[in-house]
């Protein structure tokens, strides 16, 4: 029997991440609802300046992401990069589609995000 592949390995390991906690990240005007607690933390370490303007909560979510994934930082900053580009164009097309128009300034659009497929 053939063992699995690192990154298969990676991909599992990232697939049974256990759930997120806290509140959730702001995603513009998506309320976005996350299948893979992965994708959600990938997402928020890579966040703009979190690494500068918050160094001890980026170092322990990288931590985390490392050791429970397998990941190396810059796998989990590309994957986070690669959330927040699909977030970006579902509200864009959204957008487009006049889905978003109506929501008053308080107001989020409901987002099921299915799991982003790993670069990995």
């Amino acid at each position: 029997m053939m063992t699995a592949s690192i990154q298969e390995q990676k991909r599992k390991r990232a697939t049974a991440f256990p759930p997120a906690t806290g509140a959730a990240p702001a995603c513009g005007m998506l309320d976005v609802q996350w299948e893979s607690s992965f994708d959600r933390l990938c997402y928020v370490i890579s966040g703009p300046d979190l690494a500068i303007k918050n160094s001890n909560r980026y170092t322990k979510l990288l931590d985390a992401l490392m050791s429970g994934s397998g990941c190396t930082e810059e796998e989990i900053l590309a994957h986070g990069n690669k959330v927040r580009a699909v977030l970006f164009f579902a509200q864009d097309r959204l957008a487009k589609e006049g889905r978003l128009s109506g929501l008053k300034r308080s107001e989020k659009y409901v987002y099921q995000l299915a799991p982003v497929l790993p670069a990995f």
